[in-house]
């Protein structure tokens, strides 16, 4: 029996859609999210952070006071009947109240947890009338607003899976699509995968009968098997297609089969090189890509850098050039200096998000945890 002694907040919840999101479509999330531990969680839980994610604008300076998202924004491209999609809602938000951030840098003793979502505001997070409403923690601002070390992923895809593995290698495959390879040891591989040391839900890690901690999938066919099976089917038809190969111990000094140290990931559909016609059509980007191009940069290294260099890092090396060509040192070739300038400028990026990412793991590790794993 419901108690009549406790408040309801549902008042508080918007009626309808308080403002029009406008939704890029594109995820933008920070390199230490991606490669941080996360705890598996549902589905849905996933496509509403995606949904909250892809509202933020390159040029926020803040958080929003909360997001909102109708509900057909995460049901629609998966066929969930109203019904079922409410129900999905509730376990979602309540798994994501329950996720905190861990922030534990060993060398100086030091641990700190944030929530991931704000529940002591007025406005409450919840749903209503279809629209759920979303409130970010702000001491958390750094890992949304202005990033600087960041891996983009397409939300078109990537709400259509429904598997968590297929959304987390999805995630993680995105940093690689310049590479188009990504080598992960074991151990590392089940840390992200949410595949490493079980604990209860004190977070006292459980042991066997050995002694030894306790594996998820102790088998590493197993753990290949469980993890990768669903995600190589559901990215098939995606940009993120991919293969998987075990990767074995070079040096044996006994007798039996090679045991597999990591796994390597290649995919199948390397970073296009055509500039997507949506690009040319859209009244924002088809304008950029006419400058760049009378520039002289190419089709090609415009498809496969615009989307890391992000509008700000183009206009600021337009800029450059404009200052330049008015300037005692013109440019003489405009395709190879101008080419030369716009890869050796993306590439800085990356290679600063992928130093970002070891001195993360050196320093600062950063692990998601949800209050209610068991």
């Amino acid at each position: 029996m419901a108690d009549k002694r406790r408040p309801t907040a549902t008042s508080a919840l918007p009626l309808t859609l308080v403002y029009e999101p406008k939704h890029k479509e594109l995820v933008k999330q920070h390199w230490n999210v991606t490669f941080a531990r996360q705890i598996k969680m549902s589905v849905a839980a996933k496509r509403i952070m995606a949904r909250v994610l892809d509202q933020i604008r390159d040029d926020d300076f803040q958080l929003r006071e909360y997001y909102q998202l109708a509900l057909g924004d995460i049901t629609d491209s998966v066929g969930i009947s109203r019904e079922n999609a409410y129900r999905e809602v509730e376990v979602a938000l309540r798994e994501l109240v329950a996720t905190s951030w861990e922030f534990k840098d060993v060398e100086n003793e030091k641990w700190q947890i944030r929530h991931l979502l704000d529940t002591t505001k007025e406005q409450p997070v919840g749903y209503q009338n279809g629209v759920i409403t979303v409130l970010l923690n702000p001491q958390l601002a750094p890992y949304f607003i202005q990033i600087a070390h960041y891996t983009t992923y397409r939300l078109d895809s990537y709400l259509k899976l429904r598997s968590w593995y297929s959304m987390r290698l999805y995630e993680i495959l995105a940093a690689f699509r310049d590479t188009g390879v990504w080598e992960v040891g074991l151990d590392e591989y089940r840390q992200l995968l949410d595949c490493w040391h079980q604990t209860d839900k004190r977070g006292r890690v459980l042991k066997d009968k050995d002694g030894q901690p306790r594996l998820k999938y102790p088998s590493v066919n197993d753990l290949i098997s469980y993890t990768t099976t669903e995600p190589l089917a559901e990215l098939a038809d995606t940009e993120l297609a991919f293969r998987v190969l075990p990767r074995y111990e070079t040096a044996r000094t006994g007798r039996g089969r090679r045991k597999i140290e990591g796994l390597r990931f290649e995919l199948l559909h390397p970073q296009a090189t055509t500039i997507p016609a949506a690009w040319l059509k859209n009244p924002v980007t088809g304008p950029i890509i006419e400058k760049l191009r009378g520039w002289r940069v190419s089709d090609k290294n415009i498809a496969l850098y615009a989307t890391t260099l992000q509008r700000a890092g183009i206009a600021k090396l337009i800029r450059e050039w404009e200052l330049k060509e008015n300037s005692a040192r013109r440019i003489d070739s405009r395709e190879k200096y101008c080419n030369a300038a716009f890869v050796r400028a993306a590439k800085a990026i990356l290679e600063e998000q992928k130093a970002e990412a070891l001195q993360v793991k050196q320093d600062l590790q950063l692990g998601l945890f949800s209050g209610d794993k068991e």
